[in-house]
């Protein structure tokens, strides 16, 4: 992150809210209900068996023992150290600092460890910011700091860069339940009580400064991944390509985190032009063509041979689209279909997204398009259940809808009403 970014943001962080009473350290403590502890109690649990789960699959994937139980005791530490220092988290500084200090020093040492700047564990550096928002700290930038110095430390002390070859899978595994666990500490620090403009403006801010590293993360890993400045060791292919992959979902959840913050704090401002909804939807499946293929989905659209003009944010649109089909494309398996099919119905665009994937039951459609909420049926499938929850606030701010049908013939049918329709 370039120092004015980091700075930027600093001076944002540090914003004071007036009041007209003092405030006790007592009252501070209880301002920090004991349920935001429970959550992070189970986080931390849930972190701990993750750990002990991955380091059994990987010694059956033929880790070898010495490697896999140094790495796992390390990665076991900011586990055991939030559950001692739990009766003061939220409440005293200096233990919310330190377990974002010890998470970035087990980070840094698991990087040194296991194959030095272009391990997958890279991906646990990104932890220590959301960590600070579950802990309702301003600290994202000196949490974004301390990772990116933990990060050139743990590179620099890489004394055997092929190390990472002995711990067999873990270190992929680990990259993707971090990446897991970031996005669940993000949704603690988002929790109910804890919203509001300052807070809502805090998330946008620090989620849009998170975009710069991670689009340099991901420039970095694609000219590594294709050996612009020379040729390298396979396995650091290999690694590069996982950091991309990893860099550009986590890329997508801040994205979506972004957009719906804005939204949510009425500073989404639509950019309303006419144009015709046809070229657009032709593009997103034009997008959505190569994903499509690898799982042989036979995708396809349905629209009006006449314009569907329109009075609508060309940009919130696509994203709406992209969002939808690439829902269903997800859910859908192999050798499935889906279909894109838009039409007029009174003053209304009616976008529908249909495929014969497995269905949304009945108590699933009340609540899909909320943060966070998924299907039973995505419990394999990877995502944070923000692209609905984005379609439907999208679709709310130019005053329309999200619904969900059954296909007919099985299936699922996501339905976006947009009252969007263009005089002739």
């Amino acid at each position: 992150m370039g120092l004015i970014a980091l700075r930027t943001l600093l001076l944002a962080g540090r914003r004071s809210v007036s009041t007209q009473h003092a405030v006790s350290p007592a009252a501070k403590a209880a301002a920090k209900p004991a349920p935001y502890r429970t959550r992070l109690a189970l986080g931390l649990w849930a972190w701990t068996a993750t750990v002990v789960a991955l380091a059994l699959l990987a010694r059956w994937n033929g880790a070898e023992i010495a490697a896999l139980a140094g790495a796992t005791a390390l990665a076991l530490t900011p586990g055991l150290t939030g559950f001692m220092l739990l009766p003061w988290l939220f409440r005293a500084k200096w233990a919310d600092a330190g377990l974002i200090a010890v998470w970035l020093v087990m980070a840094s040492g698991l990087v040194a460890g296991g194959g030095g700047a272009a391990s997958p564990f890279v991906a646990l550096i990104f932890v220590a910011p959301a960590l600070s928002l579950a802990l309702g700290r301003r600290w994202i930038p000196e949490a974004g700091a301390a990772g990116a110095i933990a990060y050139a430390a743990g590179a620099a002390i890489a004394t055997m860069p092929g190390s990472g070859a002995a711990l067999g899978p873990l270190p992929e595994l680990m990259a993707v339940a971090a990446l897991v666990f970031a996005s669940i500490l993000m949704a603690y620090g988002q929790a109910p009580g804890r919203r509001g403009q300052d807070a809502g403006a805090r998330v946008a801010e620090a989620a849009h400064e998170l975009r710069t590293p991670l689009t340099h993360i991901l420039g970095f890993s694609e000219m590594i991944e294709r050996q612009i400045f020379g040729p390298v060791g396979e396995r650091y292919v290999e690694y590069a390509g996982l950091i991309r992959k990893s860099g550009n979902h986590l890329l997508g959840l801040v994205t979506d985190l972004l957009d719906l913050s804005r939204i949510e704090a009425g500073r989404f401002d639509l950019q309303r032009e006419r144009f015709d909804a046809r070229s657009v939807i032709e593009d997103v499946v034009r997008l959505s063509a190569d994903t499509a293929e690898k799982k042989q989905i036979a995708l396809g659209m349905t629209t009006p041979d006449a314009p569907l003009t329109i009075d609508a944010d060309d940009r919130a649109l696509r994203r709406i689209l992209l969002n939808t089909l690439g829902n269903a494309l997800k859910f859908t398996p192999e050798g499935g279909r889906v279909i894109i099919s838009a039409r007029k119905e009174d003053d209304a665009l009616v976008l529908d997204t249909i495929d014969n994937g497995p269905g949304i039951s009945d108590a699933e459609k009340s609540r899909l398009g909320q943060a966070f909420e998924r299907g039973a049926s995505g419990a394999n499938v990877e995502g944070t259940g923000l692209g609905l929850s984005l379609v439907r606030a999208l679709a709310g701010l130019h005053g329309g809808a999200l619904s969900f049908h059954d296909a007919p013939g099985g299936g699922a049918l996501v339905r976006v009403t947009l009252p969007v329709l263009a005089a002739d």
